[in-house]
């Protein structure tokens, strides 16, 4: 989503390997694996990272899907076109959570250093620049 050739893809990314919980599993399963790739996810526990419920904390942007049921997770820096929800998209700076199906949206009271960069509300687009810090 870079405007006038400015991009923020990846810089200060950092990665981990981490198992995903059964929110995850199950999607991709049904939809495969490139289909949960890009989104926001949560820690739901024991080392499980999943889509969680709507208003958790955003751990970070799924990065890989494995068909072993694990998975590369961005935790840090920025990632562009992660999905947002139509009718609940931040504003450049506000703080994000994620929504229980992947995307992120805006929060009041922050719950962790996530925010919003850039944000792309066009018809049928609703992406936004997230900074995971």
């Amino acid at each position: 989503m870079a405007r006038g050739g400015l991009g923020f893809e990846g810089i200060g990314a950092k990665y981990v390997t981490v198992q995903a919980a059964g929110s995850v599993s199950a999607v991709a399963l049904a939809s495969g694996a490139a289909y949960v790739e890009g989104k926001a996810v949560t820690c739901e526990g024991d080392g499980l990272f999943g889509f969680g419920s709507a208003g958790d904390a955003l751990r970070g942007i799924i990065d890989k899907y494995e068909k072993d049921h694990y998975m590369t997770v961005q935790f840090a820096g920025f990632k562009e076109n992660v999905p947002g929800v139509s009718g609940a998209l931040p504003a450049a700076k506000e703080y994000l959570v994620v929504d229980g199906s992947g995307a992120v949206s805006e929060v009041a009271t922050p719950v962790n250093g996530a925010y919003a960069v850039e944000v792309d509300g066009t018809a049928d687009v609703n992406v936004v620049t997230v900074f995971i810090g």
